[in-house]
């Protein structure tokens, strides 16, 4: 198998590289040869060598990589995704369908920089999290940080640009930051009126429609506006069963997506602009929950399994293909949904040394939904359901007396709104930032309990105070030193929480204050080599549901609190050729986690939430070479390890191990790659265009993934038909590859796959 993937790699890369070139990590191209893509060229780089983008200014250094327009009409992503998974040191954790609405970090699409899953969202500067959020883990132990979908975020139709800042470097956007930040940069009108229509298929019944529409207004065209539509369907995908080696439908896993996006901009002059921006997406998806033990998919073990459970066997360990009930969700119709509505309006009345002065409002309404709709696996009579593929099911799901399997049995809104004030002035060789956010979030949720056989209403309120000013010296021509600091609030008005069996305890009025401090600083020590190094101190509150988590002693849980820590540097050996090489680690004194501790007065441990020690290292190093003007070449490696220590009189089980899944968040070396090689090769020339990605990810434990390595190959090929018309074609997971990046014991080996091979067909209309 292997020699016989390696052979289809080489063919591609000798037979199927034609066409289009640009660095694999170089996101600096500040030239444009395609006449589709209607962007302005702009300084790409300061003095330091770092890339300059919107949000520029708030940096000193740090590890920053750029996906530009270009890239983004070339590669033709179709999500957030996409895009983001070529970027050294991102790792994603998903269950390999595209919901995730399940209340807990397993069957979410969890991010992580550089290890550390404490990561910040943004579009155009702004967060777009909701603090009171409980969509992946009601606690803040269930190991999900970010709280952000990236694929339900905005239509990549409508991004300029993506900034992916790694690294403590960018506590400015927040002190949870300390994996990093994605910063996501919505496109604006031109002064031609343009539009686009690209359509794409392929495998799986998918089906991509997008539109979009720009231009400007007005005798002095200082209006600029910019339009976008788009449709995103897909059945049910197809996977390799790492298990068995045979290929499967993945019921449950279709899904379709919508949204609208829009933003008008007033420019009274170069200074003085005015934005509003309005988006809207939703989406339905099936609920597969997991993919099916095909060894154990007959009507013999079916029944076995089922007696299990009557038996209080649950989980595989002690009922193998106890995870084959769960396919009752995805072929009975329960489906996951969502639907946001979000808008910003802004004033900017200063722009100083690319320091933006403005003021903002925003206001975000996120609503998602569930309908668990399976039958009960054995009824009041004690009969077992029929299993799904023998000649009972038919009948027995047609005639089902359904009683809450058409309604949602999990509802969330989840809505918040603030105000944000930012100020930046030159004085002499200090450039001072500063600025301060106001927020309000709520979350309202209703759950089914089954044990009390009702719905279940709680909610959470918070306030949120951000305040923060930098002051950038320029200590001379070749070095910046810039001090920071941070004052936070929260204020909880409200919070909601409930046990399994229904019952509601409330807690108000939990305010918390901190200050946080950061330094960053950048040499120069000449025009191809610059170093940069950075610390700031870390604050994560705790979830307004983390009040009442149970902890060893029955004392609460306290917010996490920590410091890291930054160093790299860059070099460019010739204009063709240039390396970079980072070091980030973070020592937390108080991170969560569920760990199983023994229990005071205790012969045995018992897993419980806790406040526990935690360092995380990462190490990435990243080399990028242009051969010619056609060819060039990218190749990037990252390590990533964590240790978790208990704090004093706590004592940690020795023996912890894979099978005890409430160990999650604590075992995370064995639950990711520990080693993550990109390799990217791309070829330019006239109207062709083609790029090879290459993911090998090493380091994987098998008590939780079906191979110790994972060799993920996805290519694309763009060819420019005349000015109007550009076609495509692309391919992920080239090699068919059977891989998984999430795992429960539970559900055990394989119940997590990633799609198959699937390959894409699209044309794009500029007019």
């Amino acid at each position: 198998m292997k020699k016989r993937n390696a052979a289809l790699i080489a063919a591609v890369i000798v037979c199927g590289l034609w066409p289009s070139a640009q660095a694999a990590f170089d996101e600096n191209l500040n030239y444009y040869t395609l006449d589709t893509v209607y962007v302005e060229a702009d300084a790409t780089k300061n003095k330091f060598g770092d890339t300059l983008t919107e949000q520029a200014y708030y940096r000193t250094g740090g590890d920053v990589k750029v996906i530009t327009r270009e890239e983004i009409e070339k590669r033709h992503y179709v999500d957030l995704t996409d895009a983001v998974k070529r970027i050294p040191g991102i790792t994603f954790a998903n269950p390999g369908f595209r919901g995730g609405e399940y209340g807990s970090s397993t069957y979410a699409n969890n991010i992580s920089i550089n290890g550390d899953s404490r990561v910040v969202v943004l579009v155009d500067g702004r967060r777009v999290d909701n603090i009171t959020s409980t969509r992946y883990g009601s606690s803040a132990a269930s190991g999900a940080k970010t709280m952000v979908n990236l694929n339900q975020l905005v239509s990549v139709d409508s991004i300029e640009k993506i900034e992916v800042i790694k690294g403590p470097g960018a506590s400015a956007y927040g002190v949870d930051a300390t994996g990093g930040v994605i910063n996501i940069i919505t496109r604006k009108g031109g002064l031609e009126d343009r539009g686009t229509i690209d359509l794409s298929t392929g495998s799986w019944g998918k089906h991509v429609y997008k539109l979009t529409y720009s231009g400007s207004a007005g005798d002095d065209h200082s209006w600029r506006y910019f339009v976008t539509a788009n449709r995103n369907m897909s059945g049910d995908t197809k996977y390799k069963d790492g298990v068995t080696g045979a290929n499967h439908t993945y019921n449950g896993t279709a899904y379709k997506e919508e949204g609208v996006n829009f933003r008008l901009d007033k420019e009274v002059d170069e200074n003085h602009v005015f934005k509003l921006w309005y988006n809207h997406q939703n989406g339905h998806d099936g609920y597969p929950i997991t993919a099916r033990d095909w060894r154990y998919w007959n009507e013999k073990d079916w029944n076995r399994i089922l007696q299990g459970t009557v038996d209080g066997k649950f989980g595989n360990e002690v009922n193998p293909g106890y995870r084959n009930l769960f396919s009752l969700d995805a072929l009975s119709g329960s489906y996951n949904a969502y639907r946001h509505n979000d808008w910003e309006l802004s004033y900017t009345f200063g722009r100083e040394n690319d320091m933006e002065s403005f003021v903002r409002l925003y206001h975000q309404s996120h609503y998602y939904w569930g309908v668990d709709r399976y039958p009960e696996w054995v009824d009041g009579n004690g009969n077992f359901v029929p299993f799904p593929d023998g000649k009972e099911w038919p009948d027995f799901i047609k005639n089902y007396p359904w009683t809450r399997g058409l309604e949602p049995s999990n509802v969330r809104n989840e809505k918040n709104y603030g105000v944000q004030v930012q100020y930046g002035q030159a004085i002499g060789k200090h450039d001072v930032l500063a600025s301060i956010t106001y927020d309000k979030a709520s979350n309202e949720r209703d759950s089914y309990n089954r044990r009390a056989q009702k719905m279940i209403h709680i909610e959470s309120k918070r306030d949120t105070v951000q305040a923060y000013v930098q002051d950038k010296i320029h200590m001379t021509d070749d070095w910046d030193l810039t001090p920071a600091l941070r004052y936070s609030h929260y204020n909880t008005g409200k919070a909601d929480s409930a046990d399994r069996n229904g019952n509601i305890t409330t807690t108000y009025n939990e305010k918390v204050s901190t200050l946080t401090p950061a330094i960053n600083t950048q040499y120069r020590f000449d025009d191809t080599m610059s170093a940069y190094l950075g610390w700031t101190k870390v604050y994560r509150p705790i979830k307004t549901s983390d009040y009442n988590t149970e902890t060893p002693n029955g004392d609460r849980l306290r917010d996490e609190k920590g410091n890291a820590w930054t160093i790299g540097m860059r070099k460019d050996f010739t204009d063709k050729f240039g390396m970079s090489v980072n070091y980030n680690f973070t020592k937390m004194s108080n991170a969560i986690a569920r760990y199983s501790v023994r229990l005071p007065g205790a012969a045995d441990f018992k897993v419980k939430s806790v406040n526990a020690k935690e360092d995380k290292k990462s190490f990435n190093v990243t080399a990028d070479y242009r051969l010619d003007d056609h060819w060039s070449f990218g190749l990037a490696y990252s390590h990533l390890n964590d240790k978790w220590k208990a704090q004093p009189g706590m004592e940690f089980d020795p023996e912890l191990s894979l099978k005890s899944n409430s160990n999650v968040n604590a075992r995370i070396n064995q639950l990711r790659p520990q080693n993550h090689y990109i390799g990217n090769v791309t070829y330019e020339n006239g109207k062709w265009y083609t790029d090879l990605l290459i993911n090998w990810y090493t380091g994987m434990n098998t008590e939780a993934f079906t191979s110790r390595r994972a060799l993920v190959v996805d290519w694309n090929v763009n060819y420019q038909v005349n000015k109007d018309w550009d076609a495509y074609l692309s391919v992920t997971n080239l090699t068919n590859e059977a891989y998984e990046n999430s795992y429960w014991s539970r559900n055990g080996l394989g119940a997590m796959p990633q799609p198959g091979r699937q390959i894409m067909v699209g044309a794009k209309y500029n007019f």
